[in-house]
């Protein structure tokens, strides 16, 4: 009975894998094509291709007849006798890459530099400096999807052997010192790490003894600086070839590879179903415009946790479309906040529940003009209190910040109830903290006197109804911009 138990799971394993997909990817040239990175939820890959005689980024869009062909990413991130390896945040507004004689100069044989995305291309290239970079060989980079987390392989003395993998965090306003990243390092070579969007399931490649030949993908978890249940991802991931890059689209059933071909080059290839994708997240997408003429702006999306009252992300909306692209993990409450100069911002507030499946959520935003603008403050108070609830901090921060950063505007804050309860009561209450809010705001440094507030209680519904969709609609703080 056991044996026969043993040969129906083998059985099964084998056909598991041989429904597993495996196909070349479109855009492969005669020459090294490698390190297929998704970005924009997986809508465009980024790669690494010596197709034209010198390693260089292209690009390649998703459409209805496939990936198009791979074009040159215009700027100044191919500005080096070799550049590559390129690591994106999920908006696609930032990129990590290594790069061999970077005209933004360099600390080593290969460094990791930073580039944004501007109108015209990539630009403001920075070398990430002497606390990530050495003089030796670092390259190869792994952005966590938050901007936080930076893996990467490099050959610098008092490694375990060969190429390691080194971790960096942002510590606020500058990567901190690399260090080896615990529990993943042989004394083989591990390179091509890839963090992929939950911020914890990772990916390397090593050639250490026990795979399948040359370098074989592993799989893991990376949890508080160290990287744990490793396994290798086996057959048919892996072949006696070399396999590098294993990235996975985020909510999908696909994954995205390099392995070596028989004429000895690097191409990429579609793996479907993805045997190893990370944890379901939330993506919210949508575009940035001006309320006033539809216009795409460019601005900035800060994501904060309001229960620890810290940024986690800081991400860009395109200054050609105004397109965003923002990933949530489970079990958090959020605010997603939009900005940008001469504007006033707009928060929205997302709660992902502890194991919310993946979903995609569309949401469009209006910024006005600060020109007599006015939206609603992402504030909280308890039922029937006035006191601001700690939640609210990092929104009446925001306030603060752009009173300061504008001198010659006043604000008025305006309160709100719903339907519930004696008329006189509401009004009273919404009275009570408007000026909770103001008070905040003045306890900030701003003066006084460009501050006013006024309750109007449950007389200005935005929703009519007695639905808790309208309740909470109607329950809310106003700011105005005044002349």
């Amino acid at each position: 009975m056991r044996f026969v138990t043993i040969l129906l799971l083998c059985t099964a394993l084998v056909a598991q894998a041989q429904d597993v997909q495996i196909t070349p990817l479109d855009g492969n040239s005669s020459a090294d094509d490698f390190a297929p990175s998704p970005t924009r939820h997986g809508r465009v890959l980024v790669i690494s291709s010596e197709r034209d005689g010198q390693q260089q980024i292209y690009s390649m869009e998703r459409s209805s007849n496939g990936w198009q062909s791979p074009s040159s990413v215009g700027g100044d991130v191919n500005d080096a006798t070799h550049a590559g390896a390129a690591s994106l945040l999920p908006d696609g507004q930032t990129m990590y890459f290594s790069a061999f004689e970077h005209d933004a100069g360099g600390n080593g044989r290969t460094d990791i530099y930073m580039a944004k995305r501007e109108r015209n291309g990539w630009g403001s290239v920075q070398n990430l400096g002497g606390t990530v970079n050495s003089s030796a060989y670092d390259a190869q980079p792994a952005i966590s999807p938050d901007g936080r987390t930076l893996i990467f392989a490099s050959d610098r003395p008092g490694g375990d052997g060969g190429t390691d993998l080194y971790i960096s965090e942002w510590v606020g306003n500058a990567w901190s010192v690399a260090r080896p990243l615990k529990g993943v390092n042989s004394a083989s070579n591990e390179m091509s790490p890839v963090i992929n969007a939950d911020g914890k399931s990772i990916t390397f490649s090593s050639n250490r003894p026990g795979g399948s030949g040359g370098f074989d993908i592993y799989v893991g978890r990376l949890e508080n600086g160290t990287v744990t249940n490793i396994k290798n991802a086996g057959s048919p991931i892996n072949t006696s070839a070399d396999e590098m890059f294993y990235y996975s689209a985020p909510n999908s059933n696909q994954a995205f590879f390099s392995r070596t071909t028989a004429s000895g080059d690097f191409d990429n290839f579609s793996v479907v179903p993805n045997p190893f994708p990370g944890d379901p997240v939330t993506l919210v997408e949508g575009v940035v415009s001006n309320a006033v003429t539809n216009e795409p702006v460019a601005a900035d999306i800060i994501i904060t946790d309001l229960t620890t009252q810290k940024v986690v992300s800081n991400l860009r909306s395109d200054a050609a479309t105004g397109q965003y692209y923002a990933t949530l993990s489970a079990g958090r409450v959020y605010s997603l906040t939009a900005k940008a100069p001469g504007y006033l911002f707009h928060s929205e507030r997302y709660e992902v529940p502890p194991g919310s499946k993946g979903q995609t959520i569309t949401k469009d935003i209006a910024l006005s003009p600060l020109n007599g603008a006015g939206g609603r403050l992402l504030v909280f108070f308890d039922y029937d209190k006035s006191e601001l609830k700690s939640e609210s901090y990092p929104e009446l921060e925001r306030v603060i910040e752009l009173m300061r950063n504008n001198p010659g505007i006043r604000m008025r804050f305006e309160g709100h109830t719903d339907d519930q309860g004696e008329d006189a009561y509401n009004q009273s209450l919404s009275e009570r903290r408007t000026k909770s809010v103001v008070d905040y705001i003045s306890s900030g440094g701003i003066d006084a006197s460009r501050l006013e507030s006024a309750g109007f209680g449950e007389s200005r519904p935005l929703m009519k109804g007695t639905t808790e969709e309208a309740r909470a609609m109607n329950r809310r703080v106003e700011m105005k911009v005044v002349k």
